[in-house]
């Protein structure tokens, strides 16, 4: 989205599509929290003595911590692809942030429902790197049951696609009734996750490849976690990065996509990518 502020021009990356509603929502428990740490850190240092301390996933504002202190939450990674390219993300940033990571990386044993929800419902991060939609791996039912509120961001590197992966998803979709399979497509799979309390979602909104996810993750993350830019502005860069390709590279990736597609001229691939909710989530 894009609109123009005297003169302006001014570029949307946050997709609340949703209800103005649910927006303030977001809004007014980043406030409450905010104020919430504010009044209680005083009483808390006091009684605390030294911790070891790691990364924070949280909002940016007044009420954040000062740079530099940082406490340690649970942050999730689930990669199900045959190559792992999550686990050059957590070798690179391992002595600063990501020693405390937990999850699942490879393909070769895929998470029992039990699993996922221990998981989504102990984690203020989560990441997803894997073939076909996030919620084919995870029972609706299960999730819309889920409370996430704790959880502040998730990225979704989903929607890439191989013959294994067709083929299982094509199995699976044989005991799902339609309303199932369509609560499965990018706009309800946030829709829900924001139901369940998630604060900021970054997602695909239509399929991709295994080469652009991977892509996508490493510039993601090199910007959350060294550069410290918060959600937003770390999704607006990764889209110029994208659109500054050159015509020819987009017309190449768009062909490969073909069989999968339908009028892919019509799906950029700078605009894949989604923000789902508040745009001002960083790692501190």
């Amino acid at each position: 989205m894009a609109f123009q502020v005297h003169g302006l021009l001014l570029s949307s990356v946050e997709n609340e599509r949703f209800s103005l509603q649910m927006l303030w929502t977001r809004l007014h428990k980043e406030e409450t929290e905010g104020s919430v740490k504010k009044d209680t850190k005083g009483k808390e240092f006091r009684r605390r003595g030294p911790a070891k301390r790691g990364p924070k996933v949280g909002g940016r504002g007044p009420a954040d911590p000062p740079a530099g202190h940082r406490t340690s939450p649970p942050t999730v990674v689930y990669e199900l692809t045959p190559v792992s390219v999550t686990q050059e993300i957590l070798d690179k940033f391992r002595d600063t942030f990501t020693a405390r990571w937990t999850g699942h990386l490879g393909n070769k044993h895929l998470p029992s429902q039990a699993e996922w929800e221990q998981i989504l419902g102990s984690c203020e991060g989560f990441f997803f790197y894997g073939m076909e939609s996030f919620l084919s791996h995870v029972l609706v039912e299960r999730l819309a049951a889920m409370n996430l509120e704790a959880c502040h961001v998730m990225v979704l590197l989903d929607r890439a696609r191989s013959y294994e992966s067709l083929r299982r998803q094509m199995e699976s979709s044989e005991s799902k009734s339609a309303v199932q399979l369509s609560l499965e497509e990018p706009v309800e799979t946030a829709v829900l996750l924001s139901l369940a309390g998630a604060k900021s979602i970054l997602a695909n909104q239509w399929p991709t490849r295994l080469q652009d996810n991977a892509l996508r993750a490493h510039v993601l993350w090199e910007n959350l976690l060294t550069v410290g830019k918060p959600t937003g502005r770390t999704v607006r860069l990764l889209q110029k990065m994208e659109a500054d390709e050159s015509p020819g590279t987009l017309k190449d990736r768009l062909m490969s996509l073909l069989p999968q597609l339908p009028g892919p001229e019509q799906l950029p691939i700078s605009l894949n990518l989604v923000l789902y909710g508040l745009p001002n989530q960083a790692v501190v």
